[in-house]
């Protein structure tokens, strides 16, 4: 079983190798050289874990899904334009595969959907689009080395630049393109057998690559490393627990451009419930602040409150060198309802939030797994996450609420996020509203119906810049024809009202799609 995910694995990354987009962007991060190469790693490297572990994951229980499904979409605007509007179809195919395997010294999740879309009247268009969520978590050497690799492609993400849909399927130049592996090892090192301290070291490496459907160019790649070092206090500290941490996070492994801390916490246990800590720290990178300082001291504050095991609440105010700090992160799950809210302040570039990304999320708002995660509405969603394609650092304000609810057949999702970055040297501050609401009604055993709604509302200061409001509805019927087979059909309509000339448009579509599973 090990051999043959690795084998999927390392097919499912050259085969996004050398289908690099027709078209990039000029203005893309590090030196323009092609994905190709950086993309090459990683199968050799999940290949080789494969067969390091295969003996221990012979054995190893697996839950998965697998199947295809086939979609026909018909818009009356297929290439979403103001003036131009051209109505066609798009005939899709996207065959899917999800394996999880969780165990006490191998945990591996592995999620892949290649997208086959057929453009009739316009075979120009027709391309192979390619998502891959994989990583393997295993300990080498128990309680000492741990490994941990992350491979990922996603060729779907949506260019907040670009005339797009909430899917980009209508429009071919509406892609960023991005593929990344990161292989992390750690060593833990227990001091007084973990009852003093514990030492945990993490040499991280990377690679992302990083392209745009739109412009010209051969997209770029770039090497990161993220390092890490701390002391965290054990047993013998239960009322006044501390650690101390190091870190070194190079954006760009070959121009030394990043970011690094070195910080003191301490804290104070009131009770189960109640906790405090106090941090004490110094920054030092490329991001300048207003004032021209590009290092400080850091200090900040935090409170948590945890009233039971399901609910958690922490809020922190501080101040760095590139100004105040504010922090609020909040969890809370109840038989019906759950809550999940989260605001943080942080030092980015495009890499570092193309690592961040979870291309297909693993478990809903309750906690649970999800049984099919890569068919989900959320999978690859993530136009909130995808900064501007350019070699600089920004400062990420994000503010991110889910509220979710269950009942009978009823079911409801609410999803808002705020991103505001702050470039260093570029002028594209840019600021980014999405809310997205989903309803869902379960009419029978085999029959359902879904709402969904849509906003986004984006701006940009730059004197090329552009502003937009878009919104979309959606409205899907589902029927399940037996245990191996679904039917479902869907009419949207969406539209954008942009400042930009020629940036407006509005579109109708419908969809009929065919999911069948061995």
């Amino acid at each position: 079983m090990a051999m043959a995910m690795a084998t999927a694995m390392a097919m499912a990354m050259v085969t996004v190798a050398t289908t690099v987009p027709r078209k990039t962007t000029d203005d893309c991060v590090c030196d323009g050289r092609s994905m190709k190469k950086t993309i090459f790693l990683v199968p050799i490297l999940i290949l080789v874990l494969g067969l390091m572990f295969s003996a221990q994951l012979m054995g190893s229980s697996w839950r998965g899904d697998s199947g295809v499904t086939g979609r026909f979409i018909f818009s009356d605007n297929i290439f979403l334009s103001a003036t131009d509007t051209q109505s066609g179809g798009i005939v899709q195919i996207f065959p899917f595969v999800s394996l999880t395997r969780g165990g006490n010294r191998v945990r591996v999740n592995f999620n892949y959907g290649p997208s086959a879309l057929w453009y009739p009247g316009n075979t120009e268009l027709n391309d192979i689009r390619h998502v891959l969520d994989a990583s393997v978590r295993t300990e080498l050497i128990e309680r000492y080395f741990f490994l941990d690799v992350v491979a990922k492609a996603n060729q779907v993400l949506i260019n907040p630049e670009v005339n797009a849909g909430f899917d980009g399927i209508a429009n071919s130049n509406a892609f960023t393109q991005t593929a990344s592996i990161s292989v992390t090892p750690t060593i833990i090192l227990p001091v007084a057998d973990g009852r003093f301290a514990t030492v945990r070291f993490s040499p991280g490496i990377g690679a992302v690559a990083t392209a745009s459907t739109a412009g010209s160019g051969n997209g770029a790649q770039t090497r990161v490393e993220d390092q890490r070092l701390s002391i965290v206090s054990g047993p013998m500290f239960t009322t006044v627990p501390w650690s101390l941490s190091w870190r070194r996070r190079l954006f760009d492994s070959d121009s030394n451009q990043g970011f690094g801390q070195f910080s003191g916490r301490v804290g104070y246990i009131f009770s189960p419930r109640y906790r405090t800590d106090l941090i004490l720290g110094y920054d030092s990178g490329d991001y300048t602040a207003s004032d021209g300082n590009s290092r400080g001291t850091r200090w900040e504050w935090l409170f948590r409150w945890t009233p039971k095991p399901s609910s958690r609440f922490e809020i922190g105010a501080g101040q760095a060198y590139y100004g105040n700090l504010f922090s609020f992160t909040a969890n809370h799950r109840h038989k019906r309802w759950a809550f999940r809210s989260q605001y943080r302040v942080e030092i980015q570039d495009a890499t570092t939030s193309i690592l961040e990304q979870q291309i297909v999320p693993l478990e809903d708002i309750f906690g649970q797994p999800i049984v099919n995660p890569i068919t989900g509405e959320n999978v690859v969603a993530a136009s909130i996450t995808t900064p501007v394609l350019i070699d600089d650092t920004f400062l990420r304000e994000r503010l991110q609420l889910s509220v979710g609810y269950s009942k009978g057949r009823n079911s409801a999702l609410l999803d808002w996020w705020t991103t505001r970055r702050d470039y260093n040297s570029s002028d594209i501050d840019t600021l980014d509203n999405q809310v997205r609401l989903t309803y869902t009604r379960r009419l029978s055993n085999r029959l359902s119906a879904s709402v969904f709604a849509r906003i986004w509302d984006y701006s940009a200061q730059q004197q090329a810049g552009f502003d937009y409001f878009q919104d979309g509805v959606d409205l899907r019927v589902s029927y399940r024809l037996g245990s191996r087979s679904s039917l479902s059909a869907r009419i949207g309509h969406q539209r954008r009202d942009s400042e930009a000339p020629q940036g407006s448009f509005s579109e109708n579509r419908i969809s009929m799609d065919l999911t069948f599973r061995p």
